[in-house]
């Protein structure tokens, strides 16, 4: 279950996790395009790699989940247990429900 969601004025900040297993389930939190209220996909972690990062173009560890992530949801958390055990900020182009 993911956390009431506050605001940083209410003085709550999330607590961190641990990072996820193959087939842990998560929950992406964001503000996709499309939308104007807060969204919140669920899925369960289908792959932990070593990827390249479109940002900084340096190999790093990343994980894939299958929950819905779309544009607008970079810099949201990724919650596992109640706890933020992630952020997304990349999916792949021209790929379906990868990210």
């Amino acid at each position: 279950a993911v956390p009431a969601l506050r605001s940083v004025e209410d003085g709550a900040v999330a607590a961190l996790g641990e990072l996820p297993q193959l087939r842990d389930r998560v929950a992406v939190v964001g503000y996709p395009v499309g939308g104007e209220q807060i969204s919140i996909t669920e899925g369960v972690v289908s792959r932990i790699e070593v990827q390249r990062y479109s940002h900084s173009n340096r190999r790093l560890l990343a994980v894939t989940v299958d929950a819905a992530i779309n544009a607008g949801n970079s810099g949201g958390p990724v919650y596992m247990g109640g706890r933020v055990s992630g952020i997304a900020f990349q999916g792949m182009q021209n790929a379906e429900n990868i990210s």
